[in-house]
């Protein structure tokens, strides 16, 4: 989750990765954590100051330009409550996605749709698959992934096989439905231009 944009505004946030950062790799640069978290390098030191103040680290200047972050034992207290806060939050978040995707899977399902293929082996197409996954009572079945990188193809997806385009009339299936937020339009565009059925292609996003 450290590259997500939804968990980077708060202070909060800041502070548990800074703090994470720093336990894994005490000699991990300024820079480095300013380039990692999208912030500038005077916050960073800023966060680093309030740590310092705070005993939550001790900084050991090994040079005059290498500087080393040793976390204390407050500071692993404090890590280990953030990290708890951190990862309710996320369980929010994806619990709250995941009643999304459950409402859209019903959706398509009352229409005839409950053997699908998805296109698009990506993070999408995993999430998607976790949830059905979890859903004892799912509507939906995933029968196989299609996708266009020749090095996901054959190695499955959470046991889902990942297959070529071509390899699709080997799963026989109600539709195809476009598991990509950035390529759902040229997924779609390729369906139509490879005469795909358009009463079977479905559409998330």
């Amino acid at each position: 989750m450290r590259d997500n944009e939804f968990f980077r505004p708060t202070a909060l946030y800041k502070e548990y990765q800074i703090l994470e950062m720093v336990a894994t790799d005490p000699k991990l640069t300024q820079r480095s954590i300013s380039d990692r978290l999208g912030i500038s390098v005077s916050m960073v030191n800023g966060y680093l100051d309030d740590f310092e103040a705070n005993g939550l680290i001790v900084r050991e200047h090994l040079s005059s330009k290498t500087v080393s972050y040793r976390i204390t034992h407050k500071g692993s207290a404090r890590q280990k409550v953030l990290n708890i806060g951190f990862l309710k939050s996320a369980h929010q978040v994806y619990d709250s996605a995941k009643d999304n995707i459950k409402n859209f899977l019903m959706q398509i399902a009352e229409k005839g749709f409950r053997d699908i293929l998805l296109y698009g082996a990506g993070e999408v197409a995993e999430i998607m698959l976790r949830v059905i996954e979890e859903w004892v009572e799912s509507p939906v079945k995933v029968k196989a992934i299609i996708d266009d990188d020749i090095e996901k193809q054959g190695t499955p997806l959470l046991d889902v096989p990942v297959i070529p385009f071509p390899d699709r009339t080997k799963y026989p299936h109600d539709g195809i439905l476009a598991s990509s937020y950035t390529n759902h339009d040229i997924i779609f565009n390729k369906l139509i231009s490879m005469e795909y059925d358009k009463t079977k292609i479905i559409q998330f996003f």
